[in-house]
């Protein structure tokens, strides 16, 4: 891959039913980071070798997500375009499909589900390498906030915190935060329901929003309010 205007990019594909095929084309306009427009070819059985297709992704911003526009024209004709738009869909899911499989890095699919978990430690030392131990966890240092923090991982994916507790007079304990749209906005609500407010909104820098409330029964659960990206 020569990621340039006039550069070109080589890629041998492996199918079902065509087995190995090459891939080649040409990048024609880049435009960072907003737009990709580069030629298409297929080559190594007759059946495909119809000539060049033109390959247009843009990255457009919407409410602080991004939203990826794929548009493939130049086809010979209906047939062709429709199993490329069949190959592009599947290829989507599939992708789709990996980072949902994969999203255990304290976001969550959706609000109202439960996203992160927190030790609150006496000994974060000790906790750290009883859970190592017992789970097969990893550990690292998170340098994104402003008290030290020790995130949990398996097979690279993070699936919680750990951290001193703020008070000696607390017990050590496991907090579970559900993922909100608006953190305050839960806050309030979740006070004129009868809960306290134990830990006031407060910004996570490069994560979030986040509060801690105890439910009417003294339960105490974290809400979190994920950064936009």
């Amino acid at each position: 891959v020569d990621l340039k205007v006039g550069g070109q990019y080589h890629f041998r594909v492996k199918g079902q039913e065509m087995g190995e095929l090459d891939l080649r084309g040409v990048y024609r306009e880049i435009k960072r980071p907003s737009r990709l427009v580069y030629s298409w070819n297929w080559q190594g059985r007759p059946e495909v070798e119809f000539g060049e297709t033109v390959v247009a992704v843009d990255f457009l911003d919407k409410e602080g997500f991004t939203e990826v526009q794929i548009t493939h024209d130049h086809f010979p004709n209906t047939e062709t375009r429709e199993k490329h738009n069949y190959g592009w869909n599947g290829c989507l899911d599939k992708l789709q499909g990996l980072l949902q499989a994969g999203q255990q890095d304290g976001s969550c699919p959706e609000p109202g589900t439960f996203c992160w978990n927190e030790l609150m430690a006496a000994d974060v030392g000790g906790a750290a390498k009883f859970y190592t131990q017992l789970f097969g966890w990893q550990t690292e240092a998170f340098s994104g906030g402003t008290h030290p923090y020790t995130l949990f991982k398996q097979n690279g994916q993070r699936i919680g915190g750990l951290m001193q507790r703020p008070h000696e007079q607390a017990p050590p304990h496991w907090l579970a935060y559900v993922e909100v749209e608006n953190v305050d906005a839960t806050v309030k609500k979740a006070s004129g329901l009868g809960a306290k407010v134990i830990l006031p909104a407060m910004d996570v820098p490069t994560v979030g929003r986040i509060a801690v409330l105890q439910d009417p029964q003294g339960a105490p659960l974290g809400v979190f309010q994920p950064a936009k990206k």
